[in-house]
């Protein structure tokens, strides 16, 4: 997993508040926003508008969302609490599920938020004088499916590209460690392991076809590690020591809770911390 300050998703994934590198917008407009919340004002007493608040704030988190994403099948967005606690902001619980999601080249095929205390500044939004936003950091748990399709298509993702164009992996050959970059990688999920295929360049430029089977388990609440790395050459397997038990540091605002590979798939469960965009997550 990435943190939600360098890419995955899962930044995408936040149901109410985008990465903190980008402004969070309703893309609706203060006047359309204003002219939608306002029309049950203009027809029913405050009591009865109060009543339906619930039924408002549903339809436009959805309509965030979908202006933040360039895909999402399914959007399912359910809002609990009382009218008198969603007026003034305070989101005892929201979920949102949906299927098929794409953020910024990232692709999940299914993932499900779930968070509470959620603090909102839904009186100015509902008055039009502000986009919808987040007023205080809130733990989301988080469930995903990620396929081996999904994998393959966000390696393609420009962050992703950016990122494996400036990556160098240390391999030990005889008695010296030879820095290799890493072109067009191609994952399959296997039970237990991954697979992945990749053209390793020298220092020299000349491209090395490689295929690496390795096990990815969690080590502590938010660092995953390599198992049993194996170089797969001519039908043998040869262990790969720099690469054994090697740690990937998530971001601190990450908890994982299981994560399980499977034949075609990846299952993640765990919590992920959203900050708003006045405060800086804390830095691992």
């Amino acid at each position: 997993m990435l943190s939600p300050s360098s890419s995955l998703p899962l930044e995408p994934t936040a149901p109410l508040v985008s990465p903190p590198c980008r402004p969070r917008r309703l893309f609706l407009g203060k006047l359309g926003l204003a002219l939608l919340l306002g029309l049950p004002a203009m027809v029913l007493p405050w009591p009865a508008f109060a009543q339906i608040a619930g039924s408002l704030l549903n339809p436009l988190v959805a309509a965030w969302i979908r202006s933040e994403v360039q895909q999402v099948e399914n959007l399912q967005v359910q809002i609990a609490g009382s009218d008198a606690q969603i007026l003034n902001g305070q989101i005892p619980q929201a979920q949102v599920s949906g299927d098929n999601l794409i953020y910024q080249g990232f692709q999940i095929s299914h993932l499900r938020l779930r968070g509470q205390d959620i603090r909102l500044n839904v009186g100015e939004a509902i008055q039009g004088r502000s986009p919808l936003r987040l007023l205080a950091p809130v733990p989301v748990q988080v469930s995903l499916r990620l396929t081996e399709a999904d994998l393959n298509r966000t390696l393609q993702a420009p962050l992703i590209q950016s990122q494996l164009a400036q990556a160098q992996v240390q391999l030990p050959f005889g008695k010296q460690t030879v820095p290799f970059f890493i072109r067009q990688p191609q994952v399959a999920l296997e039970p237990g392991r991954l697979r992945i295929q990749a053209q390793l360049i020298t220092p020299e430029g000349a491209a090395v076809p490689v295929t690496v089977l390795t096990g990815l388990q969690a080590q502590g609440p938010n660092q995953l590690r390599l198992v049993n790395p194996v170089w797969v050459s001519e039908g043998q397997e040869i262990p790969i020591p720099g690469l054994a038990d090697f740690p990937i540091q998530l971001d601190p605002g990450v908890r994982i809770d299981r994560l399980e590979l499977q034949s075609g798939q990846i299952l993640y469960e765990g919590m992920l911390v959203i900050y708003p965009e006045s405060v800086m997550p804390p830095q691992g």
